[in-house]
């Protein structure tokens, strides 16, 4: 973890100081976007339990250089009635929390790029309890059009996997992923992020799918409705090997 948190704390400096020497330079770049998604369920009656979802994603253009930060949250507590005592119960039955930071160097007049990206995942509920994982490699921008965009990027790295039960293990991976965003309007937009860690060692191989759907509000807030699927080839006997979640949010953009 260690490794992993450094990395994010160096990315975050990196971007502080290309922000600097950029400065005023070109009044036309807008260095800092993103949104903000918060998603609660209550449920009252028999069962009582609630449910809060958040993701926060920030997008640093520079000139020189293209920097994201991902945050996602989740937290979900349950309560029940003992039918002969009435005493409450209360318990968690989902916590998580992952943190990503990466970093693409642009060459000039080109849309290749070179990467460095630092990920980590805490699930006390999850197949693994801790998985983290640096790499750096080649991105390309394949295509570009006003908003819309599809990006690769592809590179080695290690990863850490830290099991509900049993041993952890380290090892080399191979990262890919792909980005695709489009705007079908001026008010919505359809996003698909893709993501492989695939071990080359004969370890846990991970994959990532995010698809979301969103409708601005105003110009400021909108309703997203989002399909996250994570698969992880080796879990416990006891645990499934891929996890699902469905969400409907509110966004806050900037």
């Amino acid at each position: 973890m260690r490794a992993v948190v450094a990395s994010l704390m160096v990315l975050s400096a990196s971007s502080l100081a290309q922000q600097a020497e950029v400065g005023f330079a070109d009044a036309e770049i807008k260095p800092w976007s993103g949104d903000v998604e918060v998603g609660v369920a209550l449920s009252r009656g028999n069962t009582e339990s609630t449910a809060v979802r958040s993701n926060a994603e920030l997008n640093q253009e520079l000139e020189r250089f293209r920097n994201k930060y991902f945050i996602q949250t989740l937290f979900q507590r349950n309560s029940t009635e003992d039918s002969v005592t009435g005493e409450k119960n209360d318990y968690t039955t989902g916590q998580r929390i992952g943190l990503t930071g990466q970093s693409n160097y642009k060459f000039w007049q080109s849309d290749s790029s070179l990467f460095g990206r630092a990920h980590y995942l805490n699930d006390r509920f999850g197949a693994f309890r801790e998985q983290m994982s640096v790499a750096a490699g080649y991105a390309n921008r394949l295509y570009s059009e006003g908003e819309n965009y599809l990006d690769f990027e592809t590179g080695p790295g290690m990863a850490y996997d830290k099991p509900s039960e049993g041993e952890s293990n380290s090892g080399l991976i191979w990262y890919a992923a792909a980005n695709f965003e489009y705007h079908f309007s001026a008010t919505s937009k359809f996003k698909q992020t893709l993501e492989y860690n695939v071990s080359l060692d004969g370890h846990n191989t991970s994959y990532v799918s995010r698809s979301a759907i969103t409708a601005q509000i105003n110009n400021q807030l909108a309703l997203r409705l989002s399909v996250n699927v994570k698969y992880d080839s080796d879990v416990a006997a006891d645990k499934k090997s891929t996890d699902s979640e469905t969400a409907a949010t509110v966004v806050y953009s900037f």
